[in-house]
């Protein structure tokens, strides 16, 4: 009996000292991209039965000594073990990348990573949040490779230039976004906070089942929506300023004053100098400063998401503001998301994705930055009497006074939604149909009134114009989907569907002159003048027009023992925009996978290894309206009659073109996918051959006529290459990737009759840009430069080169024929660059986190035409300093003048245009749980971040991003710098809440 007692006393002990030990342990499971807690992750003690899940909000609480080892798991992230060492311990999981189970968005559907056959690249959210930028693909740039975006216009509002493996055609190369299934051309209604991935569609395999609409590739934009669970509601802001970062230095007043003085003397030698006495001028006006301003950004979002087994929501709404880097630009955006998802039967679920927004925008003239640029230093911006002042010595007009009698203002609506329905029926099948609508209502006013600053910067009567647009598209989708798995070997997955499309486009404009304008509420057309009143549904010659599609596709996606994969696209389209004969065709595409790492001879040796090859067709609808309709040319007025009156007229003028067709892009691509190091490291592969065939282009016909036909072919080929790592070590967590694309782009015919094409206007009747066979598309046209005239030997000894003198620029005889003239203009360079890369990095130590993206472009070129401009006695830049003179005979700077020669179109003016830019910098903190849980506060984060803080370039202009002067000619004209709007850095704090 006292054995038995000591037994029991010994077991109590043991027992007692056990339960003593014990700790209660608590803590916050985490994603370790984004910070954002984790539901339902599975917390397990090793070597025992005891265990717990994390709550809604992420966190746990449990039982456990020091010393005991805790297993962290859950679907889609990497397990991790942690030794308990007190109370808290807070865990960050992984995304797990050895899980090719992961999920990618398709066209009309979704697939898993490992069975797509197509070339797919995927970012997160999380790699696009928190970015100040009005749009999502200013924040995409340098995060997928093939993808090139050029932020060319800085002016607040305006949208980037976004070409998917190179240009292949002359006319509209710009990608298909498809938001949540709705069809749209432009994603600024968008809030980037509201997107949950993008993926970017770039081979045949992917785009066929896109069909005419994929050619330039298309992008795949899935939304947030809400989960089933406790409603949380976020907010997220940030406040902070824009600024130039590479400011142009010019030549201060008495700089300008020895420039013009010697340009003259040069002219003739008698001639009074335009200013006695330079010096006494000093450092005169600086025009960017009075053009140029620190702007202002700031953007306000709240999200309420939540949900149940029955329904879900998402409801979000936000507020975005920018004051511009030119003085009184601005752009702001109100925008309200609801996305629903009702599972009204176990067989039928239904839902919606509805945006709306609204816009304002303060519009500055397009040549304001120009007009400081060149404007007379030493005039006084506004006189001692209130008068704006102006200059004698050249016809720049005053860029404050320009700014001041400037009245531009727009504003529109825009609602983007679908709403669908989903059943289920026979087990295998799901018909889903999808109806949605893409309405914009724009309003514009440009008020002129009447003011005088100088004989050329003037107007005698006010004006008043006003634009209403109304653009509108619906879009009815249906599709059913087969998904079957026969003995557990054959996977197929087989798609069909039915679509049809409607766009249309109607403005009306109307002015009137001496308009009042002393308020906003006298500044209508009914009160100018009746005489000077006019009212029209054309814009430039532009008509309304109303196009459309009827399409039918088909897709099959086969799996065989997880290694052999098939995927077979077709689409057949017909569209209104063709003449009845030419108005269908089919595009099909195959796609064809080999997982290598799931054969036996490769299995445990490799984590990764897939092989991927496609080809296919597409078709391009992106050519203008009514093309082979005869069209009526209207504004062709003429005077007639005694009185000599000014009649309106219009008639027929282009050709029919009644055998116009497609163009078709085929394109071939090669992949491979692998995966190191138990899949830390995973690494794709890419050769691309794009080729674009019957592109539209103007053909010679004869008799002084050309006719828009199908008679070009384009090329673009290259290699993409995506790397990217992702590990932990204890509380720190790291993720490096890295992208880079090689592009060779060129045109490869003009077909019969085919007309080069002159793009790339500089405004003074030059254009710097040629088209034709064997080089790139909007390819740089001019003489090269072989050095600088150092005497009147040197001029005599070298070809005939017409009005030179000692200074000038000298060009190299092509042909040998002992004279410069046309016939020695020769390819300069190019706009696209033939390789760009980016770099992204993301870091996390316990609540601290760090993002770093790079971003660079390689062997393209930019004609500085703001140099090149001159019709006078404009200002120069302040490396004319160093010019060519008697007395410094540079090789380099040819000597100062106000036109001719040294201004012709040539390689002078051509600069690099590589850089290397930190393209976002960006340091987060996440407040204590403990502090932060009082105020029940799920999370809160904290950052700030730098958008463009630092660009390594030679380039002597603001920026090296630049885009086009001519928005019909995009590609055309890349890459010519006539003082656009400068692209700025800007710097932001912000902060991230959830309740």
């Amino acid at each position: 009996m006292k054995k038995i007692a000591l037994l029991l006393n010994v077991w109590l002990w043991v027992g007692l000292s056990f339960v003593m030990a014990q700790q209660r342990v608590t803590g916050t499971v985490t994603s370790a991209p984004d910070n954002s807690p984790l539901p339902g992750v599975s917390i397990s003690i090793t070597g025992t039965t005891r265990g717990t899940t994390t709550d809604v909000n992420g966190n746990y609480s449990l039982q456990a000594n020091d010393g005991e080892v805790l297993r962290f798991s859950a679907i889609g992230f990497t397990s991790v073990d942690r030794t308990v060492q007190g109370p808290t311990l807070n865990v960050a999981l992984q995304e797990d990348t050895r899980s090719l189970n992961e999920v990618v968005v398709v066209g009309y559907g979704t697939q898993r990573k490992a069975d797509v056959t197509g070339a797919i690249s995927s970012v997160k959210a999380q790699d696009i949040a928190n970015r100040p930028v009005l749009s999502a693909e200013q924040a995409l740039q340098g995060k997928a490779a093939g993808v090139l975006i050029t932020t060319g216009q800085g002016a607040p509002g305006a949208a980037p230039s976004v070409r998917i493996r190179g240009v292949g055609t002359t006319g509209n190369s710009n990608p298909l976004y498809v938001v949540d299934g709705m069809f749209v051309d432009d994603i600024r209604y968008l809030a980037p906070n509201d997107i949950a991935s993008i993926e970017v569609l770039k081979d045949a395999s992917s785009l066929a089942i896109y069909g005419v609409r994929g050619a330039n590739g298309v992008v795949l934009i899935t939304t947030k929506t809400g989960k089933p669970g406790k409603a949380t509601v976020t907010y997220d802001g940030y406040g902070g300023f824009t600024q130039v970062t590479n400011p142009i230095e010019l030549a201060n007043a008495t700089q300008f004053a020895t420039l013009v003085n010697e340009a003259l003397a040069y002219e003739d030698p008698n001639a009074t100098p335009r200013f006695p006495n330079p010096q006494s001028l000093g450092e005169g006006t600086n025009w960017f400063d009075q053009v140029l301003q620190r702007g202002a950004i700031q953007n306000h979002q709240l999200t309420i998401a939540g949900g149940s087994d029955k329904s879900t929501f998402n409801v979000s709404g936000g507020y975005f503001r920018q004051e511009g880097v030119v003085k009184g630009s601005a752009y702001q955006r109100f925008s309200l998301r609801v996305n629903n998802t009702y599972q009204v039967l176990p067989v039928l679920r239904l839902g919606n994705n509805i945006a709306l927004t609204h816009y304002t925008s303060d519009n500055v003239p397009n040549g304001v930055v120009q007009t400081a640029y060149g404007a007379d230093p030493t005039v006084t911006p506004i006189n001692a009497d209130g008068t704006y002042g102006f200059s004698n010595v050249n016809l720049v007009a005053n860029p404050t006074a320009q700014l001041a009698y400037n009245d531009d203002r727009s504003q529109g609506e825009r609602l983007v939604g679908n709403v669908f329905g989903e059943v289920t029926f026979l087990k295998d099948f799901t018909f889903r149909s999808s109806f949605g609508v893409d309405v914009g209502y724009n309003r514009g006013r440009v008020f002129l009134p009447r003011f005088r600053v100088s004989a050329t910067q003037f107007r005698e009567r006010s004006q008043l114009t006003r634009t209403n647009d109304l653009t509108s598209t619906w879009l009815w989708e249906n599709t059913l989907t087969y998904t079957k798995t026969f003995n557990k070997i054959h996977n197929v997955t087989v798609l069909a569907g039915a679509t049809a499309q409607q766009s249309r486009f109607d403005i009306l404009t109307g002015s009137a002159l001496d308009v009042p304008g002393y308020n906003e509420d006298v500044k209508y057309i009914n009160l100018g003048n009746e005489i000077g009143r006019t009212a029209n549904d054309r814009v430039g010659g532009q008509v309304p027009y109303v196009f459309s599609y009827a399409s039918y596709l088909g897709r099959v996606n086969y799996n065989l023992l997880d290694k052999y994969l098939l995927t077979v696209s077709v689409r057949r389209d017909g569209s209104s925009r063709f003449p009845p004969n030419n108005r269908y065709a089919t595009f099909p595409a195959v796609g064809l996978g080999w997982r290598i790492s799931e054969e036996p001879f490769l299995r445990g040796k490799i984590d990764n290894l897939k092989l991927r090859v496609s080809y296919g067709k597409l078709g391009n609808t992106n050519i203008p309206n009514y093309l082979y309709y005869a069209r009526v040319t209207p504004n062709l007025n003429a005077v007639f009659g005694p009185d000599q009156n000014l009649y309106p007229g219009a008639t027929e003028l282009n050709p029919v073109t009644s055998n116009l067709t497609w163009e078709v892009v085929t394109q071939t691509d090669i992949g491979l996918e692998w995966g190191f190091f138990n899949n830390r490291l995973s690494v794709e592969t890419d050769y691309y051959n794009r080729k674009t065939n019957d592109v539209v282009l103007t053909a010679d016909i004869g008799n002084g006529q050309s006719i828009q036909t199908n008679a070009g072919s384009v090329q673009n080929r290259g290699f993409e290459l995506s790397a990217n790592w992702r590990d932990q070590a204890g509380d720190f967590n790291y993720e490096i990737g890295a992208n880079l694309t090689t592009l060779d782009n060129k045109l490869t015919s003009l077909g019969n009759g085919g007309i080069p094409i002159i793009g790339g206007g500089l405004g003074n009747g030059r254009t710097v840009t040629l088209t034709n066979v064997g080089q790139p598309i909007g390819a740089f046209y001019g003489y090269e430069v072989a050095g600088i005239f150092q005497s009147e030997a040197d001029i005599a000894n070298s070809p005939t080169q017409a009005n030179v003198r000692p200074g000038d620029l000298r060009f190299r005889d092509q042909n040998n024929d002992g004279k410069i003239d046309g016939n020695d203009r020769v390819y300069l360079g190019t706009p696209l660059p033939k390789a760009f890369w980016g770099f992204n990095s993301r870091l996390s130590y316990k609540s601290f986190d760090l993002i770093l993206d790079l971003q660079g472009s390689h062997g393209n070129s930019i004609y500085n035409g703001k140099k090149a401009v001159r019709f006078g006695n404009e200002n120069f830049e302040a490396s004319v300093i160093n010019r060519w003179t008697a007395a410094n005979p540079s090789t380099t700077q040819p000597r100062v003048s106000t036109g001719g020669n040294n201004y012709e179109v040539s390689d002078y003016f051509l600069e690099s245009g590589s850089f290397v830019r930190i393209r976002t910098a960006q340091l987060g903190y996440n407040l204590p749980a403990k502090l932060i849980n009082k105020a029940k506060i799920q999370r809160a984060r904290i950052y700030l971040n730098a958008l463009n803080p630092v660009t390594l370039t030679k380039y002597t202009g603001f920026s090296p991003e630049v885009g086009s002067n001519d928005a019909n000619q995009a590609d055309l004209s890349r890459g010519v710098d006539v003082s656009l709007i400068p692209v700025y850095a800007t710097y932001t704090a912000g902060l991230n809440i959830t309740f």
